[in-house]
């Protein structure tokens, strides 16, 4: 069977088999949702005494299968992307379930200065003192599209955002074309709940006047796909996608930035307490 046909069911029945086998004895399970992220934690994790897996279907999949696994074994974590759960006053409670600090683990790379920085010298000449603003200003000018994906979070509209926003963005005004934008998401979108773009703005407004943290609201594919498209447009290289530059985010972070994660604080404190090593 090939990876992308296994199903979820697949993969808790093969991991249910997996931590009743004998040399599974001791062995943390640590359970991802994306396929991207196990590249990154293959190399954070010790994997001689942890297994890192993904578990498809995506968070709320993850969740449930960490909360089924751990039935039968207590040496099971997942983690998952926190997206919009810090932006709000409920706290989040899933037993051995661990968020990212921020949005999603690309904004974890993408915040680290040295990281960023890396990705600016890959591919243009400018100066050091300039890339804290272009990595602002990057998040700036998608801020409406990640106002309009928490809206749908929130409200469950329905939107569904496979509709490519790149050229729709300045990079002098540091804004997007959201009434272009949002017609091409309900064109995708054919059980969309609110189709008033009016009504839209005003309630993206209100989650806006909350002042959220930006490293919680932006999703990290989003900036990526901005990023490359500031690469292209204002730096004149061609030859350069997000995809490419994810890859060479997490080539560049290392475990010592992962260390300073709360991330690595909160698994590591885990680890402690179930008298296992994970790092």
């Amino acid at each position: 069977m090939k990876k992308q046909d296994i199903t979820y069911q697949d993969k808790l029945d093969e991991l249910l088999l997996d931590i009743s086998h004998p040399n599974s004895k001791g062995i943390v399970f640590v359970l991802l949702e994306g396929k991207s992220d196990i590249k990154l934690f293959r190399k954070l994790f010790n994997l001689s005494n942890c297994k890192v897996e993904t578990v498809p279907g995506g968070k709320f999949k993850l969740e449930e299968c960490v909360g089924k696994l751990v039935e039968n074994s207590q040496l099971i974590i997942g983690i998952r992307d926190a997206d919009f759960v810090q932006l709000r006053a409920k706290p989040y409670k899933k037993a051995n379930v661990f968020l990212t600090d921020f949005h999603d683990m690309e904004m974890i790379l993408i915040s680290e200065d040295e990281v960023f920085s890396a990705l600016i010298y890959e591919y243009t000449d400018l100066p050091k003192e300039k890339h804290s603003d272009i990595r602002n200003n990057i998040i700036v000018s998608i801020e409406q599209i990640c106002y309009l994906k928490w809206l749908n979070e929130e409200e469950d509209l329905e939107y569904k955002f496979e509709a490519g926003f790149q050229d729709l963005i300045s990079f002098v005004n540091l804004e997007i074309d959201f009434e272009q934008y949002f017609s091409r998401v309900l064109y995708k979108s054919p059980n969309a709940k609110i189709t008033d773009k009016s009504i839209i703005l005003d309630r993206m407004k209100a989650l806006k006047d909350t002042n959220p943290n930006p490293w919680q609201l932006c999703n990290g594919h989003d900036f990526l796909k901005a990023f490359s498209q500031y690469i292209k447009q204002e730096c004149g290289v061609k030859n350069v996608n997000s995809e490419h530059i994810a890859s060479s985010c997490r080539m560049t972070f290392t475990f010592n930035h992962y260390s300073k994660t709360g991330l690595y604080l909160n698994t590591k404190t885990w680890a402690n307490n179930s008298n296992c090593v994970i790092y």
